[in-house]
């Protein structure tokens, strides 16, 4: 059913009118040639959007890609890293002391980027097993565009690097598989297609050991990445039954995606979110044009967010509030997905008028 709403939210997004009609289609066998061929396309597409390494499909949301990076690649008792700006920040090294690892956090002001020296200095201290970062934090709209040189500094130490890129990844030129040793991402975000698919990318060496290795001690057979990867290499297969419908939806939004350009794609995001950042009557939640994401961008709200956002909603726009303590005090727009051009352009004015609304 159509809402008629337009939705400007961080996940799920608008999907194209081809992604729709893909998702209409009849399952096919999980263990059948014709799904063994939609598999290796979507995996294909994956692995040329992330520049190398190996992809693997799961089936749920961008948490389980991320909780399955963390238990598959890091064990009880590992030392490791978490650079944090937020929320999803906090989910991740909540994540890992579930796994069982000893989590050293390193963190910033809400809005501001932790300093790369910081993170490097932490890194020298030595003893560390592996660095875990999220790309965009989807709670601040703030991307760590030093992703790369914090993998670097820590392959340098000997440490892994783990990167949440759930709501970055295909919007913006996350560190490819070889940079950093595994990446996490998510259908229903940059990716433009349906949630409730969760991708992995791995580096070449990371997938031979995922696939010649046993179970890591207590990971749920769910979030072993390891039986991904053998079934993916050896029978171009799930090991569970997958939803075979969301990856005919997700097959053809990567299509689309490959066709319109996967720089021109990336390029998109950041336009649209360079038009927001400008003419929005909003504070950016991030100061520094640096660290400002571009699938979404975060503005602090002179008015409750909830009045904002019910107010928008009222005239046929969905954005999300903030999250944690600034739930009521910020708004965030996604750029993600295709919503129409009009709906964005039209967002700084519908904001314009609100508040001189609530302001009379």
């Amino acid at each position: 059913m159509d809402s008629g709403e337009v939705l400007l939210t961080p996940g799920p997004v608008m999907l194209h009118e081809r992604v729709v009609r893909a998702l209409a289609a009849q399952p096919v066998s999980h263990r059948s040639e014709t799904f063994r061929r939609l598999l290796d396309e979507t995996r294909g597409l994956l692995e040329k959007m992330a520049g190398g390494g190996r992809a693997l499909v799961l089936t749920g949301s961008g948490t389980l890609a991320v909780e399955s990076m963390a238990w598959s690649l890091v064990g009880p008792g590992d030392n490791v890293l978490v650079v944090s700006h937020g929320e999803f920040g906090e989910r991740l090294a909540d994540t890992l002391r579930r796994r069982g690892a000893v989590v050293n956090v390193v963190e910033s002001e809400p809005g501001s980027a932790v300093p790369l020296d910081t993170v490097i200095g932490e890194l020298e201290k030595g003893g560390y097993d592996a660095v875990a970062v999220v790309y965009t934090e989807t709670s601040m709209g703030l991307s760590y565009r030093e992703t790369a040189k914090l993998a670097e500094a820590a392959k340098a130490a000997g440490a892994r690097v783990l990167v949440d890129a759930v709501s970055a990844f295909g919007g913006e030129p996350v560190p490819p598989p070889g940079v950093v040793d595994a990446v996490a991402t998510a259908s229903q975000k940059a990716l433009a297609g349906p949630p409730g698919l969760g991708f992995v990318i791995v580096d070449e060496e990371v997938f031979e050991k995922l696939r010649s290795r046993g179970v890591p001690p207590g990971t749920p057979n769910y979030l072993d990445l390891g039986k991904v990867a053998r079934f993916h290499a050896e029978r171009r297969e799930t090991p569970y039954t997958p939803a075979v419908t969301l990856i005919y939806g997700m097959l053809e939004a990567l299509r689309v995606i490959d066709e319109y350009g996967i720089g021109a794609w990336r390029e998109r995001h950041r336009r649209r979110a360079e038009a927001l950042y400008t003419q929005m009557p909003l504070e950016p939640l991030v100061m520094s044009c640096e660290h400002r994401a571009w699938t979404l961008a975060a503005f602090r709200t002179p008015v409750p967010s909830s009045i904002l956002a019910v107010k928008l909603a009222a005239r046929g726009i969905r954005v999300a509030r903030g999250m944690g303590s600034l739930k009521d005090r910020v708004i965030r727009v996604s750029t993600m997905g295709w919503s129409p051009e009009e709906a964005l352009n039209n967002l700084p004015r519908l904001v314009r008028e609100i508040l001189e609304e609530v302001e009379r």
